[in-house]
């Protein structure tokens, strides 16, 4: 899985004094990351950028990389508004986190799975950043011409490119960079191989119903195998964890009951709280004998002007108005958010999963036994990809129809 975060930044005027990130920018906790903040923010801003249609995919993950490195830079109301959306204590707490996650996912390899993750801040040659930033996050900053945006959106296209595995060969177009001063990127790498793998022969045309008199036939995988399941009373849903070589990352599948209405999906996702994921995964699930039925299928969605208007509505005001107040960059005040782009790719198949997401905001189912379980995703779906090490829930979709 691949995720880019990209922030470009219109510079105009003011004057103030230079600021470091916190009293101790080279500090690197010693614990891991305390991610109660992620996924709180990142239930709520699901639902916010949701679409009433369509499949959808997105790594919130992603997003809030992004948002962690632009707070770095601001101060006051703006500073205030970031901390509370983000839900995080202070710029101390941020940077450890930051920190933590950027050890955590460098090059994290194993034969089993791969999460890679790589961060960027381009700042125009022009700028003139404080130095403090360039001590503090030394790998992340970059000089750029955003004077050329042809060529400064190449560059910024061949390190989301080369970072999502060629997931996600282009992200922002000149159009996106012009007039920008600054872009902040982060790109997010996934691919798994099942622990349980389904078999290519097994693999058969059957019908998948986006609606209970809409159907299609689909590629459909099947298995039958022992998994993580149960049911979520809160959701009124079935669930069931794969798991991943090694266990340590797993996609969760949420199936609601079926109905008439033909809404199950939407109507169970607006009930999703971070509270109710964790009972669900922790408390809910038991090992069973399941036939698990799945379509082969990839997705792909793009958000822009979607991202910005969800990200005010939860709070974010400041930050893309003439009000932004992100002088904790560059002795020269004026600098806001002016637009946001996220991009995110996933592919289902027997052998596992490979999926990627970026994301730019610019500125400027035989004989069965009796107790065999069975779980057939022949109808709209809920699910997550989850790095179950930290409990970071790394992306979110849902699968409405081929």
């Amino acid at each position: 899985m691949k995720v880019v975060v990209v922030l470009s930044v219109l510079a105009l005027s003011a004057q103030t004094d230079a600021q470091c990130i916190t009293e101790n920018d080279l500090y690197v906790p010693k614990t891991p990351p305390n991610l109660n903040s992620v996924t709180p923010f990142s239930t709520r801003l699901f639902n916010e950028v949701l679409p009433s249609s369509e499949n959808f995919f997105f790594s919130p993950y992603s997003v809030w990389m992004a948002l962690v490195l632009t707070y770095f830079g601001s101060k006051g109301n703006t500073e205030k508004e970031l901390q509370t959306v983000l839900a995080v204590s202070d710029k101390t707490e941020a940077l450890g986190t930051y920190r933590s996650l950027t050890r955590l996912y460098s090059g994290s390899k194993s034969k089993e799975y791969t999460i890679n993750t790589a961060n960027r801040i381009y700042v125009d040659q022009s700028l003139s950043l404080n130095e403090c930033l360039k001590e503090a996050l030394p790998d992340e900053i970059k000089n750029i011409n955003f004077a050329q945006p042809d060529e400064a959106a190449a560059k910024m296209n061949n390190y989301v490119n080369h970072a999502t595995r060629g997931m996600i060969p282009q992200l922002v177009q000149s159009g996106d960079v012009t007039e920008a001063t600054m872009a902040f990127v982060n790109a997010i790498y996934f691919k798994g191989f099942w622990k349980n793998q389904f078999k290519t022969q097994d693999t058969k045309k059957e019908k998948f119903y986006a609606t209970p008199d809409d159907h299609e036939f689909v590629d459909m995988m099947e298995q039958t195998g022992w998994f993580r399941y149960g049911e979520s009373k809160a959701l009124d849903a079935k669930v069931l964890e794969m798991p991943y070589r090694g266990e340590s990352a797993s996609m969760y599948v949420f199936l609601p009951k079926a109905n008439e209405t033909g809404h199950e999906v939407d109507d169970m996702v607006k009930g999703v709280t971070p509270e109710i994921l964790q009972t669900a995964m922790k408390d809910e699930l038991n090992t069973a004998n399941v036939v698990v039925q799945m379509p082969k299928f990839k997705s792909e969605y793009t958000l822009r002007d979607s991202l910005k208007m969800a990200l005010t509505r939860m709070g974010l005001r400041d930050l893309f108005s003439a009000a932004a107040d992100l002088t904790g960059f560059s002795p020269a005040g004026g600098l806001r958010i002016t637009n946001g782009v996220h991009k995110a790719v996933i592919e289902v198949n027997e052998e596992g999963a490979e999926a990627a997401a970026a994301t730019a905001i610019v500125s400027g189912r035989s004989s069965i036994l009796p107790d065999i379980k069975h779980f057939t995703c022949n109808r709209p779906f809920f699910y997550f990809i989850r790095d179950n090490s930290s409990e970071n829930i790394l992306f979110m979709g849902i699968y409405r129809k081929p």
